[in-house]
């Protein structure tokens, strides 16, 4: 079911997607779906929540724990990110479309969601930076906004090459965060 939901509404923005593809694909009745999540928004926001909290508990095989350089924590969260593609492409397909998703019946509620994980993901990754590399040891917060906004606006721009060819995207983005890290660090 689950499956079924990130495919379609990856394929579709929130409104225009059909809630009877959805459970035609699973295998079940739509009242069943409706029976399980109440509505179509229910089931969305239930699959969004689920998507993050599965993005977040992948195993940490590029060990972001131990990392205190901020761009290297940043590219080797990248590289998670990545892998996650490949694992599970239509979660990931669908949390790249909810996260730009502007429906009003479901925008506000996506906000107050990611909200609550981007902030447990940029509390991690300020916490442990190592803030003497700096130049300036009030950087990282204004760089992680930075970054942020850039590599969200490089797959908005590039969503069907970074599905298609995710090392080439990666190897772009990575290339970028690491021309900043020549500015921001001391030599």
């Amino acid at each position: 079911m689950l499956n079924a939901g990130y495919k379609v509404f990856s394929s579709f923005p929130y409104r225009k997607a059909p809630t009877s593809s959805i459970a035609e694909a699973a295998g079940i009745s739509k009242s069943l779906l409706f029976h399980y999540f109440g509505n179509k928004k229910g089931f969305y926001l239930y699959l969004f929540e689920t998507a993050l909290k599965t993005a977040g508990s992948i195993e940490d095989e590029e060990n972001l724990t131990g990392e205190r350089d901020f761009f290297m924590y940043i590219i080797k969260n990248l590289r998670r990110e990545i892998r996650l593609m490949r694992e599970y492409p239509y979660m990931l397909r669908f949390l790249n479309a909810a996260y730009f998703e502007t429906d009003p019946q479901v925008s506000s509620d996506i906000k107050l969601i990611k909200g609550k994980y981007m902030k447990n993901n940029a509390d991690d990754i300020l916490e442990n930076v190592d803030r003497s590399l700096f130049k300036d040891p009030e950087a990282p917060e204004k760089l992680l906004k930075l970054i942020t906004l850039a590599v969200e606006g490089y797959m908005s721009v590039n969503k069907q090459e970074v599905f298609e060819n995710p090392d080439r995207a990666i190897k772009e983005m990575e290339q970028l965060i690491l021309s900043l890290r020549d500015n921001y660090y001391k030599q």
